[in-house]
């Protein structure tokens, strides 16, 4: 299986404190940097699990952007189709994680990948065109994101929505979406329905699929996830676990669907919810 991935490769600095954190003081925290990035972090998955991967991304002239090459190629990952962007850094994103593993607060600098234009992507074309599933993440510009839909003519195409901040620009291409994936917050955001239900997730689910994507899939923490195609929704729990920390979990779920993109939705849903707690429980 032949998967490319475009979107953002960044180094990710992650606290996690340890006790519960107090606002406005000085928290004791253990501390790492490693290779992130939604698009990275699923490409990385995928390379894992003996898919063939191609990881389109940009990075900045910098030792940041040096570091992910590197990481990306010692995986497997093909990293020929790399843009660096003389007058950008390399992405960067911070995560403070209370003492349990949940995320207190996460912030962004991602902006390389939103500088991609269209004769850098056009030169990766037979990449875009060849691969079995093409999957974006948001932190691409609109005009990007439809090029990149527009050179898979047809052939399936998985969008990871990445934030409340970019869920909007996927909105006006939702119809030529084969499978999306969202949170709870981010589908909230597309929809205007507030998903404090499950009736109400379902009713969130079917207006996306109302508007053109072939597959949804809303993922609601240890709730488990919503899937739902044109005839039907489906909840799919959970695996209990012990979360060590939540960063980049999302990321493997993403990375479980698309291995079983050509496959029943539920059994895509729960290669999702598989990967998303191996990764939960190996975190550090």
């Amino acid at each position: 299986m032949r998967i490319a991935v475009i979107g953002a490769a960044n180094i990710d600095i992650i606290t996690k404190s340890k006790a519960k954190i107090i606002p406005g003081d000085s928290n004791p925290a253990d501390i790492k940097l490693k290779a992130g990035g939604v698009a990275r972090n699923i490409a990385a998955m995928l390379a894992l699990h003996n898919a063939q991967v191609d990881l389109i991304t940009a990075i900045g002239n910098d030792p940041f952007g040096n570091l992910l090459r590197e990481s990306c190629s010692g995986i497997g990952i093909n990293t020929d189709a790399w843009i660096v962007k003389i007058n950008a850094s390399t992405g960067v994103y911070l995560a403070s994680l209370e003492n349990d593993g949940e995320l207190y607060a996460g912030f962004n600098a991602t902006t390389a990948p939103e500088t991609i234009r269209t004769a850098e992507l056009t030169k990766h074309k037979e990449i875009i065109k060849e691969a079995d599933l093409l999957v974006l993440d948001l932190n691409l510009s609109e005009k990007i994101l439809a090029m990149a839909i527009e050179l898979r003519d047809q052939r399936p195409v998985m969008v990871d929505a990445v934030s409340t901040a970019k869920v909007q620009r996927i909105e006006k291409l939702l119809d030529k979406v084969d499978i999306l994936k969202l949170n709870r917050l981010e589908a909230e955001h597309l929809t205007g329905i507030n998903l404090d239900t499950k009736e109400r997730v379902k009713q969130a689910s079917n207006n996306i699929v109302s508007r053109g994507v072939k597959r949804v899939f809303i993922t609601l923490g240890m709730a488990g996830v919503c899937a739902a195609d044109i005839s039907t929704a489906i909840f799919v729990p959970a695996i209990p676990i012990v979360v060590k920390d939540v960063t980049g979990a999302g990321d493997a779920f993403s990375a479980g669907i698309a291995l079983k993109f050509d496959k029943k939705i539920r059994a895509q849903a729960e290669s999702g919810v598989k990967l998303a707690a191996e990764h939960l429980e190996r975190s550090t």
